[in-house]
């Protein structure tokens, strides 16, 4: 379609104001909100509104699943009357496949899971990786449990999957270890600490070693017995000599990070979370933590009387976290019944925005939109590998969100931001909106043909024009049309001859897979 002739279809077909807000309360009783309520008091705002249902829904399955809702899910929740639905159906997406599709996800950009350069798990050691961190994140595994398990495992990167953690890291001297074990598992970047204090901790990690096989890539990571001591620094600032013929110095670590240093783990898997969520830390810069205890006061102190969260939240989402055993979907659901998940994203001034009283607005990550995109046209990316490691085809039909590979993209996923996996960092997803994925969005070749069979799909399973743009609205944005929008379509409709009025339908697809309610979370 001409650039030309879809502004002029955007002009006709205006999208009309949709009732975004809902007359339901937060629950004020639940702690979480306690502490937000308080908060927001003393700051002199008014509590935001509270999202409609039809939002809601999107934004939690978009947020813990990584897709949009179906149209039998956005039926049946409007249509329940139960006072505690959200709940239940908070509870229902965080124990669906799906949740843990989205979180492996997350977990892969974290642990840069990764086949090529400058990584190299290869193809075997990235399969059997992800997909243990997968099913562990569905069966909910203690977090706890699941790194000590990286931390401490010595094994064939091939049939030990958590032995792939000391594999993944572009560094493998002691000091890039070091680093990476920082970012991982405590949030924390190199400048956090002196130089003497770094070389210190990377001594924990210098006795790490890997062996090649007769297998082709695979490598044994384990610790070498050298029988000598190690003076070591902790990242709290504690000394530690280690016998390393006796003990395995990853071994001291781990037992320290989940005793003593428990504090800087929690509070870097809360933060993660919370950005997760909202697009931001509680902390802003989630994995760029300072040290304890300048962090309450870089956080909380008097020079930042604006700051939109208390040390009582962060304390009580770190309590939370402790006493679920370090679950991640409890983390998930204490998030997400809280009022600012539920809140309404309509005012976005800066004002409120500063003190998180109003859901901040983001684009969707970057696999999320191509398999929203996909889902609605059931027109999917064939995804395969560049290079012969050996090549990697991905079965037809597969969400980008389930890739495993962080070295297996398309044009597309990276042209919307998708993270290159090098460094585990946050900051290598980029969210922002470019002049390139407009351009996609306006005047793909490829999109335009899926968004034709789907109209076609459309039409011939419903033979009136509301319901098939009550169908379209429902498939994309996960509401019905408002009477606005179905006055608009209609007048456009009717504009059209006759020939040409399948294209009604297929210019409305076109114009709402560009509006901001389907690019963003909102």
């Amino acid at each position: 379609m001409k650039l030309f002739f879809f502004a002029a279809i955007f002009a006709a077909l205006h999208l009309a104001a949709f009732p975004y807000v809902s007359k339901l309360q937060a629950d004020r009783t639940l702690p979480v909100n306690k502490i937000l309520f308080d908060h927001w008091e003393r700051s002199g705002i008014t509590p935001p509104e509270t999202a409609s249902d039809a939002v809601f829904l999107r934004r939690l399955t978009l947020t813990a699943a990584g897709r949009l809702p179906y149209e039998a899910e956005v039926r049946a929740f409007l249509k329940d009357k139960a006072p505690d639905k959200r709940a239940k159906w908070i509870e229902k997406i965080l124990a669906s496949p799906e949740y843990a599709d989205m979180q492996a996800m997350r977990f892969a950009d974290m642990l840069r899971i990764k086949s090529e350069f400058p990584i190299n798990l290869w193809p075997n050691a990235v399969q059997i990786y992800h997909r243990t961190i997968r099913d562990d994140l569905f069966k909910d595994e203690p977090l706890a449990g699941m790194f000590r398990k990286m931390l401490t495992v010595s094994g064939s990167n091939f049939r030990t999957p958590y032995a792939n953690f000391f594999r993944a890291s572009a560094d493998r001297t002691p000091a890039g270890l070091a680093k990476m074990v920082l970012l991982t598992t405590c949030g924390m970047r190199e400048t956090a600490f002196d130089a003497d204090d770094l070389a210190g901790f990377a001594a924990l990690f210098s006795c790490i070693r890997y062996k090649s096989t007769y297998e082709w890539k695979e490598e044994i990571v384990f610790n070498a017995v050298e029988g000598r001591n190690i003076s070591a620094v902790l990242p709290d600032g504690s000394s530690v000599k280690v016998d390393s013929a006796v003990t395995d110095p990853r071994e001291i670590y781990a037992r320290w990070l989940f005793a003593d240093g428990e504090k800087y783990f929690v509070r870097a898997m809360t933060n993660r979370v919370w950005h997760w969520c909202f697009g931001r830390g509680i902390y802003p810069v989630a994995d760029d933590l300072p040290q304890f205890p300048g962090f309450w006061k870089t956080l909380f102190g008097s020079t930042d009387e604006n700051s939109p969260f208390s040390k009582e939240l962060q304390e009580y989402l770190n309590e939370e976290f402790r006493k679920s055993n370090y679950s991640l979907r409890h983390l998930y659901r204490i998030i997400m019944n809280s009022a600012i998940f539920q809140a309404s994203s309509l005012d976005q001034s800066a004002e409120r925005l500063a003190v998180m009283g109003s859901y901040p607005l983001r684009r969707l990550e970057s696999e999320v939109l191509i398999d929203a995109l996909a889902g609605v046209t059931r027109g999917y990316d064939r995804y395969s590998s560049v290079i012969p490691e050996p090549f990697t085809f991905l079965p037809r039909n597969s969400r980008a969100v389930t890739i495993a590979d962080g070295s297996i993209s398309t044009g597309v996923l990276d042209n919307f931001g998708r993270p290159p996996r090098d460094s585990g960092q946050l900051s290598e997803r980029n969210t922002a909106s470019t002049d390139s994925q407009e351009l996609y969005l306006m005047n793909s070749a490829a999109l335009y043909r899926r968004i034709n069979n789907y109209c076609r799909m459309v039409i011939r399973r419903f033979r009136k024009e509301p319901q098939r743009v009550e169908k379209v609205y429902l498939d994309i944005l996960g509401r019905f049309p408002t009477q606005k929008e179905l006055d608009a379509y209609n007048r456009y409709y009717k504009k059209l001859d006759k020939r040409s009025k399948w294209r009604a339908l297929s210019d409305t697809v076109w114009i709402l897979f560009n509006s901001r309610e389907f690019i963003f979370h909102h």
